[in-house]
């Protein structure tokens, strides 16, 4: 059917990444984007950079162990990104639909696109990147009307430790299109090569900014970070001029969908190297199954990252280092990792576990000499021996440093699974005051659920075992936002969980 001659256009392989770049740039810079964080965004193009300019100067592995390695990274990446796309599909398209059928029909045509080999694959991505283009750009012009270009004057910049991790952890996910390193010698001529891994880079540092600047023009500084997909919800306040019935949102995430799917095919596409043989697909198969079982699995996210952030990335760097070195470099190196490596990892284990205490679960109560009397619940077997945390204090972040103060330990909201809020707070006037600090705030809503208690909430933070199933926070706060009714669902005064209360503010 194809030429079998592995050649492609520098065209085809632009449109290809920059597809997938595009995406991951909406996906990813408006979760962070704060009035204080333009610089780390910064700091992941100039990462970004270096990392692609320096691909296209070093020759692609050869050596199997290497392209196992490379493999393994973009696997991860990959799977990540399928994860989030599932749920992104689930939460704005397919309410209804189990998570597993989405990703299902997703790897499945993931496996059928890579199938094909790789002229079939470039060509998908080149046909589809006008229309996925265009729709971008329209639907973003429609938004026009919610956008507030003033905001932009209350940016700060500032370059400090928090805005260098900040920078590096976005740096480890745009390199997703480092992929493309092993396209490398299959352009043709080495000048048009790097030519074109310089566009996609310049399209990145184009479109990084825009769309963080976009959801800060929306959201302002406390109403987007909070969100799990802040673009995906800011799109359901689009509509067409005129008398055109429905929203755009689902015409937003169908488009967004598409470059989602090209950049998981061209993650999972080293694996098979071209045009696969008859064993590659079976592998192909294989890696793709295992990797559709992890990304149903909600705790991925936590661990996945972690790895893709200590182990993956950082192999990643060391390879490229390895072949743009020579024999004596590489034992240098080499020796440096082994060193290194495992201190850097056992360091970062240690002053986690000396220095950090898991919350697990919150519970607000109204407050005699506070707005608030919070418990904070560590369910871990870390800290069994631990008693809840109760204070009052007039917010979340006064209740950390109380705690700090007093135990001379830090709270990690990492593992944060409940919030119990009374329904003294959730009518009181100043709740909208809490909502705004847990959507500034990720780690207090990303995956969190809500629930509503007819007597005092305290009780319920200080139980071992926590309910799965509830109202989750970033439902109540898109219902806030939008001044929508939500149903959050109640526990009773003998601790019963039955039915829901309306809420709206």
């Amino acid at each position: 059917m194809f030429s079998g001659n592995h050649k492609i256009s520098a065209r085809q392989l632009y449109r290809n990444y920059a597809a997938g770049l595009i995406s991951l740039s909406a996906l990813l810079p408006p979760l962070v984007m704060n009035r204080e964080n333009p610089a780390g965004i910064g700091i992941s193009l100039v990462f970004l950079g270096i990392y692609l300019a320096w691909s296209a100067a070093v020759p692609r592995p050869r050596s199997d162990m290497a392209k196992a390695l490379c493999y393994a990274h973009y696997w991860i990446l990959g799977t990540l990104t399928a994860h989030m796309t599932g749920l992104l599909v689930q939460e704005f398209l397919l309410t209804d639909a189990s998570l597993w059928i989405i990703l299902g029909w997703f790897y499945l045509f993931c496996y059928y696109n890579l199938y094909k080999g790789l002229e079939c694959r470039i060509r998908v991505s080149e046909i589809l990147f006008p229309f996925f283009l265009f729709l971008l750009l329209l639907l973003s012009v429609l938004m026009y009307g919610e956008v507030e270009p003033g905001r932009i004057r209350e940016l700060t910049l500032h370059l400090d430790r928090d805005q260098l991790l900040l920078g590096y952890g976005l740096f480890c996910w745009l390199g997703a299109v480092q992929s493309l390193w092993h396209l490398h010698g299959q352009v043709g001529d080495e000048q048009v090569w790097k030519k074109t891994v310089w566009r996609i880079w310049l399209t990145g540092g184009i479109v990084v900014p825009a769309w963080s600047l976009f959801s800060y023009c929306i959201y302002g500084n406390a109403g987007h970070t909070g969100l799990t997909f802040p673009l995906a919800s800011a799109m359901t306040l689009a509509h067409f001029p005129g008398n055109v019935i429905g929203r755009l949102d689902a015409l937003f995430i169908f488009v967004w969908v598409i470059g989602l799917f090209l950049l998981c095919s061209s993650l999972f596409a080293p694996i098979v190297d071209g045009e696969p043989d008859t064993r590659r697909k079976y592998l192909l198969f294989a890696l793709l199954t295992a990797s559709f079982a992890l990304a149903l699995q909600p705790e991925f996210m936590d661990w996945g990252q972690k790895l893709l952030y200590f182990v993956s990335a950082p192999i990643q760097i060391l390879l490229l280092l390895w072949h743009s070195m020579g024999k004596r470099g590489r034992k240098v190196l080499t020796a440096g990792s082994l060193l290194l490596l495992p201190l850097f990892l056992s360091g970062c284990s240690a002053q986690e576990l000396e220095n950090q205490s898991r919350v697990t679960a919150v519970s607000v109560d109204r407050g005699e000499n506070a707005d608030y009397f919070l418990t904070f619940g560590f369910g871990t077997t870390e800290e069994e021996g631990e008693e809840p945390f109760e204070t009052e204090a007039s917010s979340l972040e006064e209740a950390k440093e109380l705690y700090w103060k007093t135990c001379q330990k830090r709270m990690d909201f990492n593992h944060l699974k409940n919030f119990y809020f009374s329904r003294e707070v959730l009518g009181g006037e100043d709740f909208p005051v809490l909502l705004e600090e847990i959507q500034i705030h990720g780690e207090y809503s990303r995956g969190t659920l809500a629930y509503a208690t007819e007597g005092e909430a305290a009780g319920e933070a200080e139980k071992r075992e926590q309910p799965r199933e509830g109202m989750p926070v970033h439902r109540l706060l898109n219902a806030w936002y939008n001044q929508e009714v939500c149903e959050i669902p109640v526990i009773t005064a003998d601790g019963r969980y039955e039915g829901t209360i309306p809420w709206q503010y």
